[in-house]
């Protein structure tokens, strides 16, 4: 067993596909699959299944993962300890778009332990509001979602990918569009929606709008817990990022379902960690985001 089998591992579990891991850590597929049938072989145990959904960790995978995870993370601890040796002092905000907060929360409290004498504020915004925010040093770390095409237009700034996404609808498992793998644009507007008031939502129904015609829109808000509520009681559908569902409790207990969209190209998205090139705050926000990042990844096995 080697380090590099562990970043193997946990790059497949974060991307649930062997080749996507593969072009993610610039290797071919068949090494990462060597290495991964004798990692198992080593361990004597079986760490990932494939099927039509992707490619997931077993549950003794899920355990392995973890572990991978906490070894590697302190492996970027080790590489830079004389930050991480010195305590951090100063200001650091963070900022996210919706639906990950509770990783945020924990992340500000693992800091906090580490550093008692950092001054810590977060809070939840829209991706576009926190690369202002940014750009103004309001903000000093940002997990936001941002079109593949505008990645070019973060003069100033540096952005870590972490996650490709699209759009989806979302709707409880009890609903009528949860009879649906997919659903067309005629069909989508059959059905009341409930809409975060985001960015790529509002692009994604100017589109839909000019092309399709009008939605059912129940209405729209800027208050995530708005949204669950609807789905919870299955009021409503929405429509929202792949990425943001999949760390929703609702999805997780087996509430809610998600459904593409067919028929309509979307432009491709990121979702990852933006901040100013600027070295102030850098130590503090470069270890925020590593437990941050730590702490997403165990949320999506």
């Amino acid at each position: 067993m080697n380090l590099e089998q562990l970043e193997y591992v946990v790059e497949i579990a974060k991307t649930q596909s062997f080749s996507a891991a593969a072009e993610q850590l610039h290797v071919t597929q068949s090494a990462i699959s060597q290495s991964v049938h004798r990692l198992e072989k080593e361990l004597g145990l079986v760490l990932f299944e494939r099927s039509r959904q992707g490619t997931h960790p077993t549950p003794e995978g899920k355990q392995f993962v973890a572990k991978a995870l906490d070894i590697l993370q302190r492996m970027d601890e080790l590489k830079s300890l004389n930050a991480a040796t010195s305590t951090l002092t100063g200001d650091l905000h963070v900022a996210t778009f919706p639906s990950v907060m509770p990783y945020l929360v924990q992340s500000a409290a693992d800091m906090k332990r580490d550093h008692p004498q950092l001054r810590l504020s977060i809070e939840e915004k829209g991706s576009m509001e926190i690369i202002e925010d940014i750009r103004t040093n309001k903000t000093h770390l940002g997990f936001i979602a941002i079109y593949a095409k505008q990645l070019r237009e973060l003069d100033g700034l540096h952005f870590t990918s972490m996650y490709s996404s699209k759009l989806v609808v979302c709707a409880h498992h009890l609903s009528e569009l949860a009879k649906y793998t997919r659903v067309t644009p005629d069909q989508l507007k059959e059905h009341k929606l409930a809409l975060y008031r985001d960015g790529f939502i509002e692009d994604f129904l100017q589109d839909f709008i000019y092309e399709y015609g009008s939605l059912s829109i129940l209405f729209k808000t800027n208050n995530s817990e708005a949204i669950s509520t609807v789905l919870n009681n299955n009021i409503a559908a929405t429509i929202g990022h792949d990425f943001s569902f999949h760390q929703h409790p609702l999805w997780k207990e087996g509430l809610m379902k998600m459904i593409e969209i067919t028929e309509i190209q979307q432009p491709k998205m990121q979702i990852g960690f933006v901040q100013t090139e600027s070295r102030e705050a850098a130590a503090a926000a470069e270890q925020f985001a590593r437990h941050f990042r730590q702490a997403i990844e165990l949320g999506h096995l």
